[in-house]
């Protein structure tokens, strides 16, 4: 029987490392991961800083759940340029508790070492850790022991980190790795493709729900092929370019009484220069479905902290983040196998085309409950 393509990687990895200070005495499969293969790999001998485990992840010309998918390997190339460039950028820390005695930090995973020959990365690892969304779905974090400080201080850290994210790369100092990131073309064109361009297949599948909207939806998507093309304004810039609950990691452990809670914001490689408000809609639609298709109040709350930390620039801005809300509620809401009923579907196929034209005719009047944070301050 041949072996499976990870066994090789696995046994090409540890060759790959054995004579390294990352040489690990095992590797094992990390779920979840659908573009790259990624292992976590326990140290044969601990870092000096006590480090015990790694995150290496390897990269081929395809997609790892799908090998019919082809994806250019350099991507891994962009998120090395990031994760280089990021050690810059000081970690966000949120005070949160009656007593701000508990501390809430954000920031990306160190890059221990690159081998751009295999494409292989070592990274930081969080031990014992979990995404934010599997963590708000798991029955150890179920919604009722989810407090809404906790999940209001969790949006807080992530919108102070995003925002100062957006705003350092901004600063002259950057422009190198600006000027480096600004050629990730395959990956912006991906996610522009894979969002906007998708809308028209969404209206075939769903015609009674999303027809009527068939010309508003084409001159949105004319609308972000233009956007992305956009330069020398606040609302344009580097992006994470895949900034979800999925991306986030954060400890098991989080809920229970500690000074400090970690966040680490991972997979950079579609880090890239692009419209800003991407990066907002793409979290928030993620958020929200927590509460559309699981009743977990924790996103709502968690949209609430976010919007009441990351400085919205102008109403063009708020309102280029509802569409791309409504954008992925329609393009991802009904890929997610077992997430809802078909009714739950519909439901979320409704809103986010009603997010879209109603923001696309900046009908601000129209929203309601979370989505009015965006205005708040405008």
């Amino acid at each position: 029987m041949d072996a499976k393509p990870e066994d090789n990687f696995k046994l090409n990895i540890t060759r790959e490392l054995e004579h390294t200070r990352y040489a690990c005495s095992s590797l094992t499969r990390l779920s979840g991961g659908t573009v790259n293969f990624v292992f976590r790999g326990l140290l044969s001998r601990p870092l000096e800083d006590g480090t015990k485990s790694v995150i290496i992840k390897h990269s081929e010309g395809y997609a790892a759940a799908n090998r019919n998918l082809e994806l250019t390997a350099e991507r891994c190339l962009f998120e090395e340029a990031s994760l280089k460039a990021l050690k810059g950028l000081p970690s966000t820390a949120v005070m949160t508790g009656q007593s701000e005695n508990r501390a809430i930090t954000v920031k990306p995973p160190r890059l221990f070492t690159f081998h751009p020959d295999t494409n292989t990365a070592v990274l930081e690892d969080l031990p014992d850790s979990l995404d934010l969304k599997t963590f708000c779905i798991s029955s150890s974090a179920a919604s009722t022991t989810i407090s809404q400080e906790w999940a209001i201080s969790i949006g807080k850290a992530l919108g102070t980190w995003l925002c100062a994210f957006h705003r350092w790369t901004d600063e002259k100092n950057q422009a190198a790795v600006v000027a480096e990131l600004e050629k990730n073309h395959a990956m912006r064109n991906l996610k522009l493709s894979v969002n906007y361009g998708s809308l028209a297949a969404r209206i075939d599948q769903y015609p009674a729900l999303l027809g009527e909207a068939r010309e508003v939806f084409e001159q949105v998507r004319l609308a972000a092929a233009a956007e992305v093309e956009k330069k020398g304004e606040v609302e344009y810039g580097i992006i994470h370019g895949d900034f979800w609950s999925g991306n986030i990691l954060v400890s098991q452990a989080a809920l229970d009484p500690s000074p400090q809670t970690s966040l680490f914001v991972v997979d950079w490689e579609l880090c890239h220069f692009g419209p800003r408000a991407w990066d907002l809609g793409q979290m928030l639609a993620e958020l929200y479905m927590l509460k559309h298709f699981r009743g977990i109040d924790a996103g709502p709350w968690m949209i609430e902290g976010f919007l009441g930390k990351y400085h919205v620039p102008n109403e063009a801005f708020a309102f280029w983040v509802l569409i791309h809300v409504g954008v992925h509620c329609i393009t991802f809401g009904p890929m997610i196998r077992g997430w809802g009923t078909p009714e739950q579907v519909a439901d979320l196929i409704h809103l986010g085309r009603d997010l879209i034209v109603k923001a696309w005719e900046k009908d601000r009047g129209w929203f309601s409950g979370v989505w009015k944070h965006l205005f708040k301050d405008l």
